[in-house]
């Protein structure tokens, strides 16, 4: 993901991705161009890939779509992705339903989406 230039869509969903496997995902998103729409889900994700995908995003200019349902993200996670709604210019689509986020962490996002 790196280096490549054609690639737009990407579908890991119910894999044994895990946080490792999202914190890869996570570093190569901070530098690729092309992707668009990403599927994470049912993988097994928690706090600490969550928080690096949420952090990928901060600087990701072609992702619009992102599927992290089914995972065990927790309100820290949810506030971390609201960080980077903030500066985020071009996702459109996040799917978060079926994870740990509880009122604090949609009031956390639905703050950023005010700011974006």
């Amino acid at each position: 993901l790196k280096s490549n230039k054609s690639l737009r869509t990407l579908n890991l969903g119910r894999n044994s991705l895990s946080d490792n496997g999202a914190s890869a995902i996570a570093e190569a998103l901070k530098v690729n161009e092309t992707l668009t729409e990403l599927s994470l889900y049912v993988n097994g994700i928690t706090e600490e890939g969550g928080r690096t995908i949420a952090d990928s995003l901060k600087g990701n200019k072609s992702l619009r779509t992102l599927d992290l349902r089914g995972n065990r993200l927790s309100d820290n996670v949810a506030s971390a992705i609201a960080e980077a709604l903030k500066v985020n210019e071009t996702l459109t689509e996040l799917r978060l339903w079926q994870n740990r986020i509880s009122d604090e962490g949609g009031r956390a996002i639905a703050a950023a989406l005010r700011v974006n």
